[in-house]
């Protein structure tokens, strides 16, 4: 049986009530932004650490942050760290009445939460808004969508208003792709890739699309090139493996003339590879002429012509 003296050890101090961890206050400051859009967010070392490695040695006692209780981010937008820290702690950022299991990626976060667990080193995060954004960023369009040209009996109100979604999509798939690369979301990179493919697979009705600034992206994502000792190219380190065969079918016709010194200009090669593409184009173009065209009195000479050219562009050398 205990004694008096033994129950009162054991219980609170006299008067004093029991203090519950999670009413504890933050005790790390963390400073997003600078200048007149800094601002100051009180949070919780455990969480932060909990959360990422990344910040789990940020937070150490032998770094300066855990020393000073004190995060600076000044080149991050402030709005951005709370949908952040609002995803790893819900309950805590006070403005979620949801537990931090329920916290969800969506397509109002991902393009915001992506580059906070990339720098996190939040591998597992950065996976999820990689499948996230395969499954779910961009939807499926046929063949006619992408059609430059009206299609039969297409009314103006429809043409003009299909032209503009084309394009809107058309860079909306680009940039996704562009952002799996530099955080090398492999799940993303490989179905924009054949988004990209399947677009330039029609270059009569899709040229519009890959101007200069396209074409300059997409070398980007296949560079750094170089001669083979078959007299073929052929990617370094491995890019993209959708948009490799679309450069190198543009490449392959003038390899004879191409060298390494030229491939590895960055300012004039982008600009040969698009005159490469121009080029192609114009060929695809009088290809599809000369098939439609009938061996009749009336397009037979049409028909002609288009071959003529046709067989001029073969003999043009850039």
């Amino acid at each position: 049986m205990s004694t008096s003296a033994e129950s009162t050890a054991q219980s609170p101090a006299a008067g004093q009530a029991a203090k519950k961890i999670r009413s504890q206050p933050p005790d790390v400051i963390v400073s997003v932004g600078s200048g007149e859009s800094m601002r100051e967010f009180p949070c919780y070392k455990v969480i932060l650490s909990f959360a990422s490695n990344y910040l789990d040695t940020m937070l150490s006692s032998s770094m300066k942050e855990g020393t000073l209780n004190r995060i600076e981010f000044p080149d991050k937008v402030p709005e951005e760290w709370e949908i952040f820290y609002e995803f790893i702690a819900p309950q805590k950022s006070g403005r979620s009445k949801h537990s931090n299991s329920n916290a969800n990626i969506n397509s109002d976060n991902v393009m915001t939460l992506l580059p906070w667990f990339h720098e996190f080193q939040m591998n597992d995060y950065v996976r999820d808004c990689d499948d996230y954004i395969a499954q779910h960023f961009i939807g499926e369009e046929g063949r006619s969508f992408w059609k430059y040209e009206r299609h039969q009996n297409e009314l103006i109100s429809v043409y003009w208003p299909r032209k503009k979604r084309r394009k809107e999509a058309f860079g909306t798939i680009l940039n996704v792709l562009q952002l799996a690369h530099k955080y090398d979301l492999v799940s993303s990179k490989d179905v924009m890739g054949k988004k990209i493919a399947a677009i330039w697979k029609l270059p009569v009705n899709t040229h519009d699309l890959f101007d200069f600034p396209v074409a300059k992206s997409l070398l980007r994502l296949v560079l750094p090139l170089e001669i083979d000792d078959g007299n073929g190219l052929r990617m370094k380190l491995g890019g993209n493996k959708h948009i490799w065969p679309l450069v190198e079918k543009i490449l392959s016709p003038h390899i004879s003339r191409l060298s390494q010194e030229v491939i590895d200009d960055n300012v004039s090669f982008p600009h040969l590879f698009y005159s490469f593409i121009l080029l192609y184009v114009e060929k695809k173009r009088l290809q599809a002429k000369i098939e439609t065209l009938k061996d009749d009195k009336v397009t037979i000479k049409l028909r002609y012509e288009a071959e003529l050219e046709l067989n001029w562009l073969e003999k043009v050398k850039l």
